[in-house]
């Protein structure tokens, strides 16, 4: 193997340790992807297209903590030392997590299941749609992505789908997604970010999708704790 062909040995590495930063481990983990990365791009062992490419499907797997993981980007990002090549990792890194998940919405996704072919956006089905829900919160939360982007992009696909065939299952995934979205990012979605009109489509799908299926503990929970963090807001009704 040539020393410029193992840009692929170093992405992996990328991969493992964002994967498993948390905040018990983050002062431990953090250092080490500083390292890899910025050695990576600067000694062109790969191009930032050709990482963000690799590192963007871990999202949708799953993170130990999607919060911790937004953290290490704004800080990495934000540092004074930081290459421009890293710089723009952050920066096409997250963009193309946000498109992907705009894409995803387009998609019928149920609770089941992990399968997906070439043409899917959605990776793990439901439950990677709903795991990167949260992602793209703390991205947002973290002011890692263009206000524009956000309004245009975010809530229209989440809330405008039209499903082939209409289920509890496929619902419920919507259902999950925009409150993990909200309790991630909830504060800055609501403080000008987005149009009122936007935030009250979200809500009458949780209104009326709870109502229509019922609720379950973890739903109602969840619900409950959204609308906590946004009752400054007028727009949120309690019950």
């Amino acid at each position: 193997m040539s020393y410029h062909n193992r840009g692929n040995g170093v992405s992996k590495k990328i991969y493992s340790l964002l994967s498993q930063i948390d905040t018990r481990r983050y002062d431990e983990i953090a250092p080490g992807i500083e390292y890899w990365t910025e050695l990576a791009l600067t000694q062109q062992l790969t191009t930032v297209d050709k990482l963000v490419e690799h590192v963007s499907t871990m999202p949708w797997t799953g993170l130990t903590s999607p919060a911790s993981v937004g953290r290490f980007l704004k800080e990495f990002r934000d540092s004074p030392r930081r290459s421009a090549q890293a710089r723009s990792f952050v920066d096409d890194l997250s963009t193309r997590v946000f498109l992907w998940f705009a894409a995803a919405s387009a998609e019928d996704l149920g609770m089941n299941g992990s399968y997906h072919s070439l043409t899917d956006a959605a990776r793990n089905g439901g439950h990677g749609f709903i795991e990167v829900a949260s992602f793209v919160g703390h991205l947002i939360d973290c002011g890692l992505l263009d206000h524009e982007l956000v309004r245009l992009h975010l809530i229209k696909p989440l809330t405008t789908h039209i499903y082939s065939k209409p289920g509890k299952a496929e619902e419920t995934v919507r259902i999950y997604a925009i409150c993990r979205l909200f309790f991630a990012a909830g504060s800055t979605l609501v403080q000008g970010l987005l149009e009122p009109e936007d935030l009250q489509a979200c809500f009458k799908i949780l209104e009326t999708q709870l109502s229509k299926h019922g609720t379950t503990g973890e739903l109602s929970s969840t619900k409950l704790e959204v609308q906590w963090l946004l009752i400054p807001s007028p727009l949120i009704r309690t019950r």
